[in-house]
Parts: C-alpha cells; sequence; structure tokens
C-alpha cells in the first residue's frame, strides 16, 4: 500500500511553527514544531495543543501516546516528515510532500 502525505506551514507563533498536515487517504490535523525545533504536539490551526502527547526529537519516542493507533501513527508519520525535512534543508520548510509504504 502506497501513500502520501502533504505538510504545509500555516502559522509561526511565539510558541513554534503550525502545520496542517492531510493524507491522501483524508487524515487531517495540525502539528505545532516548538520554536526551537526539537518538539511536536498535536494543535488546533491556531497553534493551541492538543491532549499531553508529544514527540522529542532528541529523544525519539511519543511521549503520553494517543489511545487511539490511527491518530498516532498519523501525528508520528507527520513530526518524522517535517523533522527530517528541517534537518536536511537546515530548517523548517514551508511545504512538504512525501510518499511512503
Amino acid at each position: 500500500m502506497t501513500a502520501s502525505l502533504t505538510c504545509r506551514k500555516i502559522l509561526s507563533i511565539e510558541a513554534g511553527s503550525v502545520y496542517a498536515w492531510e493524507t491522501a487517504e483524508g487524515g487531517t490535523g495540525n502539528i505545532l514544531i516548538d520554536s526551537e525545533q526539537s518538539v511536536a504536539r498535536p494543535c488546533t490551526p491556531e497553534g493551541t495543543t492538543l491532549g499531553d502527547m508529544f514527540l522529542d526529537k532528541n529523544i525519539g519516542n511519543v511521549e503520553n501516546p494517543d489511545p487511539d493507533p490511527e491518530i498516532r501513527r498519523a501525528f508520528l508519520i507527520a513530526a518524522s516528515v517535517i523533522f527530517q525535512a528541517g534537518k536536511r534543508q537546515e530548517r523548517l520548510p514551508d511545504e512538504i510532500t512525501r510518499t511512503y509504504w
């Protein structure tokens, strides 16, 4: 099964950058990448964090994972794609599209 993910920076705030993500399968959400570009959290389009789940790229684990495996998986994929693109470009990108299996 091949899938795709698009992430687009929609807002820059003091707390960091907000990305909207969407899968080809219709999944959507928002992620806040903190201003130090090391922690990702699910959020609203305005940047208000949702729940306690987060990913610290320095640790590499999802902390306080959402009980829904689909939400956890989508969050992890989107956060990983954003962090990987940021590492390659040495800054957070404005838009990212990835295909994965």
